[in-house]
């Protein structure tokens, strides 16, 4: 009887311990100790079921004409006053740009708080008709986007910068000049004071001189995308100006300069410093306040940044002015009538008036020297911003292959709302944003993860599988989330055995909390030390959290979507990084 207890003992304890082995990270502190505790620990208790779509069944796939899609205005939040069917009301939207339409953050709604006091003066018309505004925030490259295809049409349009009127000018749109400046802005560097520091020992800090310490690569820095954000296309087109050589004689850049030698070359070098793309700067600050260390400098706004210097750990950030002014141009549109472009002006009156003026003041905005000066870098015509955008979207990579896994959930759940109908069409969507040679893997997961498409070099059949692989998905089952990213970090990892000089990311679409299989705990050095860059999209009920955790191990953020906005959402996160 005691060899028996002494034997059921015994198995007990092996049985504890080999479960204690398979659920805590032991000494994971490398790229080779994650990779093996992953392939040894983890991987094999994870069944995997594989419905890989042949190359037989891709050949004969027809992808049909995907019609560019933009957001719809309305899933974009509305501050001040709402539409009215009140025939003694005026009102006006104003599509405007996030850093002064953000009606949830402190640093980032002055033009809200304008909106809203304008609109509590319930100021008239000569008619007797009650102005009443509402401000729409939408990022500057989107609301471009959404005025070139017309799915919007607002009385009114302020994005950052001027830059983005002259490429709605190339879409045929006709505007109407309200105001030049609502609110005085800049494009910087913000930089890290050790940075600025090492920069002064030569004298003074210019911004050649900050070029030339990050294109000989001293300084490596967060960048956003020009297709969306106004301080990375102002910045992209002032680096482009200046490797023309256009510094010193003042004239505008071509489009056939893009392809001399010395363009190429100055943007080749500044792209080998980029240690994170988002799609916006806002999206870097947020990184930066959650961990001050991430970045040696990024591009974004002056205002933004005086309001960063108010954290502690950002006190002694340091700043180079680029570029032209951002100072927030008011547009309206020909569809206007007369009395919307009338109240338009009057709004802008008193959104320029000096109580405004001095409350923008309040939120970081200043007249600085930089913007006192009157020697900018021509603002180049629609065309070149528009040849601009394509030579970064071709050519950021650097040389180097993007492997992204795709990592999507088809739970159950995932039929509520058409959940998973949005994003298969989503991805067909976005796979239009997908660099050749880059490469693309699908795995989706719900009691088990399924591989449906392995990483290779995107082509017109890889295309071809992925809208194949996209036509297969059904929703059924639970939620095993963990399974799903560990299957998709394992292929990345593999790749990163052959490509260590690759650029590796797992988007993780999920609408649930994992119900199944391993935990966050069990993965979470993994992920740490993989390599991977992975991006959380909340797409339902989650556990934000562990989401948010999940980002945080890896410099990134939680991207929030719905039905309504993942095909954007997805089509931003394709073309910033593929």
């Amino acid at each position: 009887m005691k060899k028996l207890r002494f034997q059921f003992g015994l198995v007990i304890g092996l049985c504890l311990s080999l479960l204690c082995a398979c659920t805590i990270p032991i000494n994971i502190d490398s790229f080779e100790s994650s990779d093996r505790y992953l392939r040894e620990q983890l991987l094999p208790n994870i069944i995997v079921d594989s419905q890989l779509v042949s190359d037989t069944t891709s050949y004969t796939v027809v992808i049909p004409p995907v019609a560019d899609s933009v957001p719809d205005p309305n899933t974009f939040p509305l501050y001040g006053a709402k539409p009215s069917s009140d025939s003694n009301i005026v009102y006006v939207e104003i599509y405007s740009s996030a850093e002064k339409a953000n009606g949830e953050r402190e640093d980032e709604h002055w033009l809200v708080d304008v909106a809203e006091k304008f609109n509590q003066q319930r100021q008239k018309l000569p008619s007797g008709q009650v102005i009443q505004v509402g401000i729409r925030n939408i990022p500057s490259g989107l609301g471009a986007q959404i005025l070139a295809a017309r799915k919007g049409k607002p009385a009114g349009y302020t994005p950052a910068t001027a830059m983005w009127l002259e490429l709605l000018k190339a879409e045929g749109l006709s505007l109407q000049a309200i105001a030049p400046a609502l609110v005085p802005n800049q494009a910087i560097f913000a930089i890290q004071p050790q940075a600025y520091k090492e920069l002064a020992q030569g004298g003074e800090v210019t911004f050649d001189r900050l070029m030339d310490a990050i294109l000989s690569g001293k300084i490596q820095v967060g960048y956003s995308n020009p297709y969306i954000a106004s301080s990375a296309l102002n910045f992209l087109h002032t680096l482009l100006w200046r490797s023309a050589g256009h510094a010193q004689d003042g004239k505008p850049l071509t489009i056939a300069e893009l392809n001399e030698p010395q363009v190429t070359s100055a943007f080749s070098s500044f792209q080998k410093q980029i240690s994170l793309t988002t799609p916006t700067y806002l999206d870097l600050k947020q990184i930066w306040l959650r961990d001050s260390q991430k970045f040696q400098a990024i591009v974004m706004a002056y205002q933004s940044y005086v309001n960063l210097k108010k954290q502690p750990e950002f006190a002694k950030l340091a700043y180079i002015p680029f570029g032209n002014p951002e100072n927030s141009p008011l547009v309206g549109f020909d569809w206007n009538s007369a009395s919307k472009q009338a109240a338009l002006k009057q709004f802008a009156s008193f959104a320029t008036s000096a109580p405004m003026q001095e409350l923008a003041k309040q939120q970081g905005y200043e007249q600085t020297e930089y913007l006192k000066r009157s020697k900018f870098p021509p603002i180049p015509s629609g065309e070149v911003l528009k040849a601009v955008q394509s030579f970064w979207k071709q050519r950021k990579d650097g040389g180097r292959t993007v492997y992204m896994e795709l990592i999507v959930d088809t739970s159950g759940s995932m039929e509520n709302d058409n959940r998973l109908k949005a994003v298969q069409e989503a991805l067909r969507f976005a796979s239009k944003q997908i660099n050749r040679g880059n490469q693309i893997g699908l795995i989706t997961f719900s009691d088990r993860p399924v591989r449906r498409i392995a990483l290779a070099p995107f082509n017109e059949l890889e295309q071809k599988r992925l809208f194949a692989a996209i036509d297969q998905l059904q929703p059924d089952g639970n939620t095993a989330l963990y399974d799903g990213l560990a299957v998709g970090l394992a292929d990345l990892m593999e790749k990163r055995k052959t490509d260590p000089n690759g650029r590796f990311y797992a988007l993780l679409l999920t609408d649930g909390q994992s119900t199944k299989g391993i935990e966050f705990a069990q993965i979470q050095d993994v992920i740490k030390h993989s390599g991977v860059r992975v991006y959380p999209i909340a797409y339902g009920e989650v556990n934000q959290e562990e989401l948010e955790a999940i980002a945080a191990i890896r410099e990134g953020s939680v991207y929030q979507g719905t039905p309504e906005k993942v095909q954007v959402l997805l089509k931003d996160l394709f073309q910033t990084n593929l």
